[in-house]
């Protein structure tokens, strides 16, 4: 309660959020399409994989899969015969590719790929005679594709068949004929080049050892020769210690000038109409002034009466004129009295509560100021320890360059004799590149394959469209104004979606919006008696007329919370309210009302509870006209009168309060609430001539509502974790109450109608 009460003492984290005006129903765009879609995604997914679970086995069963059989020789256009000198650069290196590509096509390389092959039995050359012959014919039509590849230094052998291992036998032999005819190795060597870098090798070895020993000892204070992470930590928590003591400032300069406020009498300065409200009613309370004003009545009367009876000279007539204006001048005297007592009172009061707020502000004062003291001192500390870790960490930098040097010309050198003894037994420039090998080819299975699984996306999308088009069902805000056509007031956000810690303040930001737009709605005239009905049961009007009136009295106002719903009355038992506090049906059948109404313990908050009583009679009960004059007459006490009323659609009751009331807030529960309902709720109220404010949309997701901005705004974003925790409790933490603190066991919001 203290947070909450903390939370609602600060401002709004967001401006204002705009009304949006009604507007016709329009066709979806294709935003609206893909968000239904979205929505509908396990439909989307179950087609999707039943198509491609029932096409799929089908495709691959009905047709027969080739493979793309390839291997390849690899033709370097430079070999350097030692590193460093002059390289062997082939002079025209295209036409030589070509050429070479021409030497695997020649009738040698054919004939010795049919003696390799002889003894094979090739199902896919069984009706050719002379195998040379098909070999060529294969060739010549492209069946076997002997070619470089572009911009590569590969020659390609490769085969489409439906005979994989056959295939790869025969590009196989292709790849070894010619590499037996070509081949060739080149082995050179220069002892001397070899010595000389070893020797060198040697002493940079020596030299890299002792600039690790220098850097070690550097080192050894931190355990690791990396501070630039332990540096950032210092400067991160540098800078939240300059924050934190700007911060001290801010608060201190506030406090300094609040006690000079208070200091110089102008804060607590009640606004004069509330000052006139209050001595009217200590003036009209007074048992003498109500027995003068009787009496006046009466004199008033009785010269009426003996107007029409006497003459203007009659001496019983002048004695009662002379009588009532005694009475007046007594009234007038007595008034005065009372008001001059009044402001007395008034002012001894106020000095009372200035002199308490100085001195709770120079406690705080004093606190903020050893406070600030106590940061400065720290921040002096961290910034002197930050200095010194980022000498260090330029030291060892230094040292690490330099090692980095050394251990640069160390690589080169053990490349160079690497290269050297590689080189004496440097490659040949033609070389195989890969050995054969099969893939399934890209055929008609593989279209056949994607083919049917868009069909099955698009199949998918098509029911998730349908089913979303048949749901009528609100699903956000945006919902509501473009397929309703209603002003909406406020949003309040889902447990499900927020954090734990954050929740209570996501909440008390929410109704703040509300309160707001409440405000901007009516300007100054402001409505005073709120009803808060609902299309159906389940959508969170109870819960929502309690925190919307917890809100109002943790503002300052005055506020009273009537439980109008006298079939099912929930605000006792929301409120855990003793069983003796229900009294409405006592007040409508003409009992004192101080003696029905409940004080919660909030400061301005007062309930008037309803029990099961009078069930049967409950719409006759309000259809009387002294239940509007009771209702008139007990709001001249309070800033607000909120009354929870039952739904719309269920009983007429809601219409009667309506009448009674200055505005009527729908509420409505994302996924819960259906368009029709919440169309016909608006009719029905509007025949009886009912002012609806608007509606208040629950439960709705933070990238939804209209406070979505002040979530995790200088308060923590809300994790992944924290949304599947609250996801496993979502059913019990639908209904969440101002008046307590965030819990995780809550009522289920369909109980609370």
């Amino acid at each position: 309660m203290d947070e909450l009460q903390k939370y609602q003492s600060q401002p709004l984290s967001q401006e204002v959020v705009q009304f949006e005006g009604p507007v016709e129903e329009q066709s979806d765009s294709t935003m609206n399409i893909v968000a239904a879609i979205l929505r509908r995604w396990p439909v989307l997914v179950a087609t999707f994989v039943i198509v491609c679970v029932l096409g799929v086995p089908a495709i691959l069963f009905l047709i027969e899969e080739k493979y793309d059989t390839e291997g390849a020789i690899r033709i370097s256009p430079i070999v350097s015969p030692i590193l460093f000198e002059t390289e062997d650069r082939l002079p025209n290196y295209q036409n030589f590719m070509n050429t070479q590509a021409e030497l695997i096509r020649s009738n040698n390389i054919l004939n010795d790929v049919a003696d390799t092959l002889k003894e094979s039995e090739l199902t896919l050359f069984e009706d050719s005679v002379d195998l040379v012959q098909a070999l060529r014919k294969a060739v010549v039509k492209g069946d076997i594709k002997i070619e470089p590849v572009s911009n590569t230094e590969l020659i390609r052998i490769k085969m489409t068949t439906d005979h994989q291992k056959q295939a790869e036998r025969i590009v196989d032999a292709f790849i070894q004929a010619y590499m037996a005819r070509v081949v060739r190795d080149e082995i050179r060597g220069e002892d001397q080049k070899l010595n000389t870098l070893a020797e060198e090798r040697r002493n940079l070895a020596e030299k890299i050892q002792r600039q690790q020993d220098t850097i070690r000892q550097l080192a050894d204070e931190f355990g690791s020769t990396e501070l630039t992470s332990r540096q950032e930590m210092m400067l991160q928590q540098v800078t939240s210690l300059q924050n934190e003591l700007i911060n001290i400032n801010i608060r201190r300069i506030s406090l300094e000038t609040q006690i000079q406020v208070q200091e110089n009498g102008i804060g607590d300065v009640a606004t004069p109409g509330s000052l006139i409200e209050r001595q009217n009613a200590v003036i009209n309370s007074d048992p003498i002034i109500q027995a003068l004003t009787s009496s006046i009545m009466q004199y008033e009367e009785l010269i009426v009466i003996g107007q029409q009876t006497m003459t203007p000279e009659n001496p019983e007539l002048k004695q009662r004129k002379e009588v009532l204006e005694t009475l007046k001048e007594r009234l007038t005297q007595r008034q005065e009295e009372v008001a001059g007592q009044f402001e007395k009172n008034l002012e001894a009061e106020t000095a009372k509560n200035r002199k308490r707020r100085v001195a709770e502000l120079k406690i705080q004062l004093e606190q903020t100021v050893q406070y600030e003291k106590r940061i400065r001192e720290k921040l002096a500390k961290q910034d002197k320890d930050t200095i010194g870790l980022g000498r260090k960490q330029f030291a060892i930098d230094d040292q690490k360059a330099q090692l980095a040097r050394s251990q640069e010309m160390y690589d080169a050198v053990n490349k160079r004799i690497d290269e050297i003894q590689l080189e004496r037994k440097r490659p040949a420039r033609i070389s195989v590149a890969y050995q054969a090998s099969s893939v399934p080819a890209q055929g008609k299975r593989r279209k056949l394959a994607a083919a049917l699984g868009f069909g099955g996306l698009a199949l998918g999308a098509i029911l998730a469209l349908l089913l979303d088009k048949a749901d009528k069902s609100l699903h956000d805000p945006k919902d509501v104004v473009r397929r309703v056509g209603v002003r909406i007031i406020g949003t309040t956000t889902s447990p499900r979606n927020v954090d734990k810690l954050l929740l209570a303040r996501q909440l008390a930001d929410d109704y703040q919006a509300i309160r707001a737009n409440l405000g901007l709605l009516d300007g100054d005239s402001a409505s005073k008696i709120i009803v808060v009905t609902s299309p159906g049961i389940g959508d969170g009007k109870t819960t929502f007329s309690v925190n919307l009136a917890t809100s109002f009295a943790q503002s300052g106002e005055k506020v009273l919370l009537i439980d109008g719903d006298l079939r099912k009355p929930d605000i006792a038992e929301v409120l855990n309210l003793p069983k003796g506090s229900r009294g409405l049906q006592d007040l409508l059948f003409g009992k004192e009302f101080t003696k029905l109404v409940y004080n919660t313990g909030t400061v301005g908050l007062d309930v008037l509870a309803a029990d099961h009583r009078n069930v049967s009679d409950a719409l006759d009960l309000l259809g009387k006209p002294r239940t509007g004059q009771s209702i008139e007459r007990i709001s001249a006490d309070y800033d607000h009168v909120i009354i929870d009323t039952p739904p719309v659609l269920a009983f007429s009751d809601a219409l009667l309060w309506a009448r009674m009331a200055d505005g009527v807030i729908l509420t409505s529960f994302v996924d819960r609430t259906s368009r029709p309902d919440l169309k016909e709720a608006i009719k029905r109220l509007e025949r009886a001539d009912a002012k609806i404010l608007g509606t208040v949309v629950n439960n709705v997701k933070v990238a939804h509502s209209y406070h979505r901005y002040g979530y995790g705004y200088g308060y923590g974003h809300a994790s992944d974790g924290g949304q599947k925790r609250e996801s496993k409790s979502h059913k019990r933490a639908e209904t969440l109450l101002l008046t307590s603190e965030p819990r995780d066991e809550t009522g289920d919001e369909s109980g609370s109608s």
